[in-house]
Parts: structure tokens; C-alpha cells; sequence
């Protein structure tokens, strides 16, 4: 199952030349994980208090294929390919006008709010993935 998430190249997003600084990259496909955790449970803050529970980048790879220039739009596509017990791993790939302008691998970790240590994924968030 796979999440699709929009935006566009701002004037801020980009250097002199209007590249869009690597960094961004980062920030979209942070933006498509909280869309769409949003989407499946609501908002992060109401995740926290409810199921006392946070998700946070573990580790990521980027791979960068094209650049991103001004004003180009942006689709990030979110797919989890690995589940563990406290984690999980998406490729979230972006895209500008069919073209595949980076890759990125990206492990999640669930944690306790509280503690801060590893928990265990709750059965009603893996559930939506069976």
C-alpha cells in the first residue's frame, strides 16, 4: 500500500541557480511520513496521547537522481517494505512530472513517549497494513 504526497519547488527551497537545496529532499518525505500517519491515525500529537507512543527516524539513505528545479512539482510516494517488531523501513521515492528525482530508504522506530526506549508497534497500526 502506497501514499502519495504533493507540494512544489518555492523560491526557498532553492539555491541562486534555483536547485533545490539536498536538504529539502528530507523535508518532503518528512512531510508525505506525518501526511500520511495523519491519515491513518490521526495527528501526531493526538498518537502521543492516545497510544503513548512516538514515531522517529531510526536511519535514512539518500539516493539523488535528478535535481529539483523552481516552481517543478513534487510527489513523494511512500511505501513500507520491511516490518520488524518496534520498527519499520519506507522507500519513499520522489518524483517531478513522471521523473524519478531521488530514493530514500528510511527506518522508523516506535517509542515510548515517556521513556524514550523502543516499543512495540501497536496491533491496530500493523493491522492496517494486513
Amino acid at each position: 500500500m502506497s501514499s502519495f504526497f504533493e507540494s512544489r519547488v518555492y523560491y526557498s527551497d532553492t539555491d541562486c541557480e534555483g536547485i533545490a537545496y539536498h536538504g529539502r529532499y528530507l523535508d518532503w518525505a518528512e512531510h508525505a511520513r506525518t501526511e500520511w500517519m495523519r491519515s491513518l491515525f490521526g495527528s501526531p500529537s493526538l498518537v502521543a496521547e492516545r497510544l503513548h507512543l512516538v514515531f522517529v527516524v531510526k536511519s535514512i539513505t539518500i539516493d539523488y537522481h535528478r535535481p529539483l528545479h523552481l516552481d517543478d512539482p513534487v510527489i513523494v510516494e511512500s511505501t513500507v517494505t520491511e516490518w520488524g517488531a518496534f520498527s519499520f523501513v519506507l522507500r519513499q521515492v520522489v518524483f517531478s512530472s513522471g521523473e524519478k528525482k531521488a530514493t530514500l530508504v528510511v527506518k522508523v522506530a516506535c517509542l515510548d513517549v515517556q521513556s524514550l526506549k523502543p516499543s512495540k508497534l501497536p496491533e491496530e497500526f500493523v493491522s492496517k497494513f494486513s
